[in-house]
């Protein structure tokens, strides 16, 4: 594809990363795009001619455009023939597995049988909660849940698909806030049209969801076909339906459309123009309206979904979301389950989860599973989402307390579990997680004495082994009583460091619990909602400004070419972690406070590139607050201006809240249409109770400023003036538009 032909010559040229991604960026994203097609818009046009590097780096691309960039491996395509498959085509081995050497269109023109079978977590997922659930209610049967749930469409609308089916990205978040779905049908388009190419038509989709008495249609004749999608095509079942009916092709030439629209072939679709255009005039439809809808449809083709596909995908989804709604302990101890060694994602879903009272109770050698388990009111943690512990081992564990019951102190589950895989490395993280401090030994004394204790069990085992015998086996099979050194337990401190260590997360408190107050501030963002952000995101788009806060950990200085040094750093909160980049400038003024385990307010520009993890471009740094302490930020002359990302400048906020203006950001202000300074912004929301207000309330109340803000309820077409104005921010608006629709969003 065309990015990805820009980046691998760049590469392979030794070009800096700078230099090849804005070539890359200037590529628009868009489904089907060549090179070609982006040198006739003017950034990548600007770019090719004002450098001879740049020209040369297009010129390679373009022809390496197109082919074959590895050899793959089809993720779920199986070919099935009657006689061995080397009779009607070559094979290759690759990764221990036999593939074909023709591709899936060549296997398909030769007329051979493919058949694409997807491996779905979430069908593990949805089995594994129906089985913890069916403890509680033995007659649940998820194939008999209803599909007119309330309760359920309601979590869908309000955005809070964390862990659910296709429904969790953020982008896909803020289409459901939008459309508030009530009913099957609409889960279905949903998953139809978040795709690219279908996105286009979402803000659409959504205004005639929302008023479907105004739903218009060129051509009368498509609305009983369109009627469900609100006058929109959604499908390829209802392209196929207009060649059908309205144009006279029969079944089978209507297919011959179907798969020219799959395999993306846009030369047979245009092949049928002729054809199309007289089945229409022989239906009474007027020749021009016809090509216009042709048109339309053609390029829809290059993008069609099937409606059996998005309807096979949507019960999964419904199922997911049913499940979370009425089975929250069953449903996320499965997903828990599921994410093992994904230590974002656990900390996520422990986050949510801990929202509806159910808490992730601590490992406990006597208590937990190798999974995620449902205990009582409360989810018992795995065992094998500890690091450095391994399932066999743990199975062992699990194993011998179901024959031999629980392990009555921690000499007797070494005893027991000699000779099973019993290793120092696995027992010291399950001693840091706290997994035998039901055992009522201090992890401080056990840790002083457990590689002792493991050299004694394995030199028995030997020992039995050779067929020798010592004193202490002659008179006992247990191992000697174990005297602990009286040493103090570690501080909590100490103790929650170790459980980071071994599990990623804290079990005893958090390190974090004395700044509960000032991590409440509106504006600072969870992490978590920072990582999972995309080019895509409506909220958290690439230079977004935006703060956070936790503790650093890992900091790292480097010199740079000029000889200054900059620091890398990560920031720490409850739920997630972040990389943060404090240039020369940032690094000098905030060296105080750069310095491990230190907790701080960090703000500056969100970094997001297509082959890095989201980062955070400092251009201030605050001293966390503990609780019952004022936040006191610095001075203005303390406080940076920008930072600086290449050569862009880092917005940042005056002493009254307002972004400043392009001179000293970089950052374009915002025009009317006229080329004026807006006076107001006017947003028009379906009501002021419709999901989508609350996150447009959201979004406003991160750039508070001095532009007055309107907001026009359509149901009572009644305006509310808010209290507090936005700053004139090009990303605000940007994010407002691709929320609400340009038409939506109006500045006077």
């Amino acid at each position: 594809a065309a990015r990805a032909a820009v980046r691998d010559v760049g590469r392979a040229l030794g070009m800096s990363y700078q230099d090849v991604d804005a070539v890359a960026k200037a590529i628009p994203r868009e489904l089907g795009i060549t090179i070609k097609d982006a040198l006739a818009l003017p950034d990548l046009k600007r770019l090719y001619t004002d450098s001879p590097d740049t020209k040369r780096l297009v010129d390679l691309a373009m022809a390496l455009e197109g082919m074959p960039r590895n050899v793959s491996i089809h993720a779920a395509g199986i070919v099935i023939t009657e006689k061995p498959l080397s009779t009607y085509l070559p094979l290759a081995a690759s990764g221990g597995a036999v593939i074909t050497q023709y591709d899936m269109d060549t296997v398909a023109a030769l007329g051979l049988l493919k058949f694409d079978f997807l491996g779905l977590r979430y069908l593990t997922i949805v089995q594994d909660a129906v089985e913890a659930y069916r403890r509680e209610e033995p007659d649940f049967d998820i194939n008999r849940i209803p599909f007119d749930d309330k309760a359920t469409y309601r979590l869908m609308a309000r955005g809070a698909t964390s862990g659910v089916f296709q429904l969790e990205s953020g982008g896909m978040k803020n289409t459901l806030q939008s459309l508030a779905p009530n009913c099957f049908e609409d889960v279905v388009a949903a998953i139809a049209l978040y795709r690219p190419g279908p996105m286009e038509s979402i803000p659409t989709f959504i205004r005639n969801h929302q008023n479907p008495e105004g739903v218009t249609y060129k051509i009368p004749q498509l609305a009983p076909i369109l009627a469900n999608t609100y006058g929109v095509v959604v499908y390829q079942e209802q392209v196929m339906q207009i060649f059908r009916e309205r144009a006279g092709y029969t079944f089978g030439h209507a297919d011959v459309v179907r798969r020219a629209m799959a395999k993306k072939k846009a030369s047979v679709m245009e092949a049928e123009r002729g054809a199309f255009l007289s089945g229409c005039a022989a239906n009474g439809i007027d020749k021009e309206a016809a090509g216009e809808l042709f048109d339309e449809l053609s390029s829809f083709a290059n993008y069609a979904f099937n409606k059996s596909h998005a309807a096979a995908y949507a019960v999964i989804s419904y199922q997911t979301a049913y499940l979370k709604e009425h089975a929250p302990k069953a449903y996320f101890a499965a997903l828990l389950t599921s994410e093992l060694g994904n230590l974002a994602k656990i900390a996520e879903y422990i986050a949510e989860i801990s929202k509806r009272g159910v808490r992730v109770l601590p490992p406990d050698i006597n208590a937990s599973d190798v999974a995620f388990t449902v205990e009582g009111d409360h989810i018992r943690f795995g065992l094998l989402a500890l690091k450095n512990v391994g399932r066999q081992f743990l199975e062992a564990v699990v194993e011998e307390r179901r024959i031999g019951g629980k392990y009555r102190s921690f000499d007797d589950f070494l005893d027991r579990m000699s000779g099973k895989d019993l290793n120092k490395r696995q027992i010291e993280a399950l001693i840091k997680s706290g997994a035998f401090d039901s055992l009522g030994v201090y992890r401080s004394r056990l840790l002083a004495v457990y590689e002792e204790m493991i050299d004694y069990q394995q030199g028995k085992s030997r020992s039995n082994i050779t067929g020798q015998l010592d004193i202490f086996t002659m008179m006992t099979d247990a191992a000697p009583a174990v005297t602990y050194p009286e040493l103090p337990e570690f501080s909590v401190r100490e103790l929650l460091a170790q459980e980071k260590e071994a599990s990623g997360m804290y079990f005893s408190g958090h390190i974090l619990d004395g700044f509960s107050e000032a991590l409440a501030s509106q504006d600072i963002t969870p992490i978590h909602l920072l990582m999972s952000a995309d080019e895509e995101d409506a909220l958290y788009r690439d230079r977004t400004p935006v703060t956070v806060a936790g503790m650093v950990t890992a900091l790292t200085v480097k010199m740079t070419k000029s000889g200054k040094q900059m620091a890398f750093f990560t920031v720490e909160d409850r739920m997630g972690e972040i990389e943060c980049v404090a240039f020369a400038r940032e690094r000098e003024k905030f060296a105080d406070l750069l310095v491990a385990d230190t907790p701080v307010i960090a703000s500056g520009q969100l970094s997001l590139r297509e082959d890095e993890p989201p980062k955070v471009i400092l251009s201030l740094l605050e001293e966390l607050p503990p609780n019952g302490t004022p936040r006191r930020p610095r001075t203005v002359q303390d406080t940076p201006q920008r930072g600086v990302v290449g050569a862009t400048a880092v917005p940042s906020k005056n002493a009254t809240g307002v972004a400043p203006s392009k001179a000293a950001t970089g950052v374009a202000p915002l025009k009317t249409a006229t080329g004026a300074a807006p006076r107001i912004l006017y947003l028009r929301l379906p009501s002021l109770a419709a999901p989508i207000t609350q996150e447009v309330l959201q979004i406003l109340s991160r750039n508070v400023g001095a532009l007055p803000v309107s907001l026009f309820a359509a149901d009572t077409k009644s305006y509310h003036k808010q209290a507090k104005g936005i700053a004139p921010d090009a990303a605000l608006h940007a994010a407002l538009v691709r929320l609400l629709g340009q038409e939506n969003v109006v500045l006077k």
